[in-house]
């Protein structure tokens, strides 16, 4: 009889345990981090993610995120630079993202649709490159 009561307490525990657990995971969500820095690739499935121009060029080089994600654009090279598609001088290969100049301090953004590969340079400095992979 009291096995019978000492399972029937642990059962109770574990239900409640397990109701408990579950109810509070309910209404929160992990942040996808996004990497930056020094690295040459970011990943995120945010709506938004930024690219900085820096003297050395686009950081990170190499951005991967969800179709309909903004892509922002910050110049922090101390000079006027552009975004433009890859094909330099002509910038055929994706038309919209023929962004255009922006100074020191200015941002310029793109939200990206379709899956594929979009490749992009400083016209102004074209050694400056890099390249937005939609998912």
């Amino acid at each position: 009889m009291n096995n019978k009561i000492l399972i029937g307490i642990v059962v109770i525990i574990v239900v409640v345990g397990t109701v408990v657990l579950i109810a509070g995971k309910g209404g929160y969500q992990t942040p996808t981090p996004i990497q930056s820095g020094p690295t040459n690739e970011a990943t995120t499935s945010a709506q938004q993610v930024t690219v900085t121009l820096t003297q050395s060029g686009f950081e990170p080089v190499t951005v991967t995120v969800n179709a309909g994600t903004k892509v922002v654009w910050t110049n922090k090279s101390g000079q006027i630079a552009t975004v433009d598609s890859a094909g330099h001088p002509t910038h055929l290969a994706y038309p919209p993202l023929n962004l255009g100049q922006f100074s020191n301090g200015q941002s310029l953004s793109l939200v990206f649709d379709k899956p594929g590969t979009y490749k992009y340079h400083d016209h102004l400095n074209p050694s400056r490159t890099g390249q937005v992979v939609v998912e």
